[in-house]
């Protein structure tokens, strides 16, 4: 009947969240299948890296040229650290590619915002940057402590990296409903730009001159283990925000 009003009902929903953990899940998946695959190739690589670095220290300590002492001794410590630099690289991939299981614990979460603030108070001192915290939401969270607190050092490190000198690291804690805790960790560093933002998160990708690309993909792994997301909010000369939603009890590590 023409005469009958039709009433229509739009739903709308935001499926922001869903995508992202959704877009997290592929590339956890990814990066593990990738990850296992490599380990083995970087244990092999291990040994003799170990062996050149033991060599080198025994002729460094042992032997000396009769002519230019200082330059070999040089050349010896140059490739000692290299050795090094190429172990801890590897250490970290196989971090990231053969993770520890997760060890949960009671703990306050403030107490662990307060270690973190006294160990970075002499750094942030010296380069004047200030730590501001700001704990709307202060109770028990059950995660693995460890894990978490290299969380939040990484993404302070990468924040004073930025900002070098002068600026201001502000960190929140929120309450979703009880069962959720969201955590924003803001800088007032320079930002940065959308394709950099968008692979933020991959592994090996830095824009650092001494960077290994795989602190990021470690932070992503560890928050997604505990059932959460991470995610950035960034733009050039306005600073950066990472934006952490977890749940406030770990029921299932995965």
């Amino acid at each position: 009947d023409s005469d009958e009003n039709e009433n229509t009902i739009l739903v709308i929903r935001d499926v922001t969240e869903q995508k992202q953990m959704q877009a997290q899940l592929e590339r956890q998946q990814r990066l593990t299948a990738m990850g296992e695959l490599a380990s083995g190739v970087a244990h092999e690589i291990r040994n003799p890296l170990n062996t050149i670095g033991t060599i080198v220290q025994q002729l460094d300590k042992d032997f000396e040229p009769e002519q230019d002492k200082d330059e070999y001794h040089e050349l010896a410590g140059l490739v000692y650290n290299e050795v090094k630099r190429i172990n801890d690289t590897i250490q970290d991939f196989l971090n990231f590619a053969r993770p520890q299981p997760l060890q949960p614990s009671r703990f306050r979460l403030a107490g662990m915002f307060a270690e973190l603030r006294k160990q970075y108070a002499s750094v942030l001192q010296s380069k004047n940057i200030r730590m501001a915290i700001d704990l709307e939401w202060q109770g028990d969270v059950y995660w693995d402590a460890n894990q978490m607190k290299q969380v939040f050092i990484n993404i302070i490190q990468n924040a004073i990296e930025a900002m070098n000198k002068n600026g201001t690291i502000a960190i929140t804690v929120n309450s979703i409903a009880g069962r959720f805790v969201e955590i924003h960790l803001k800088d007032s560093g320079p930002g940065m730009s959308e394709k950099i933002r968008q692979n933020i998160f991959n592994l090996y990708f830095t824009t650092k001159a001494k960077g290994t690309g795989i602190g990021l993909s470690i932070v992503q792994r560890i928050i997604y283990e505990h059932g959460g997301i991470i995610y950035v909010e960034s733009e050039p000369g306005k600073g950066t925000v990472f934006i952490i939603k977890m749940p406030v009890e770990l029921n299932n590590p995965k």
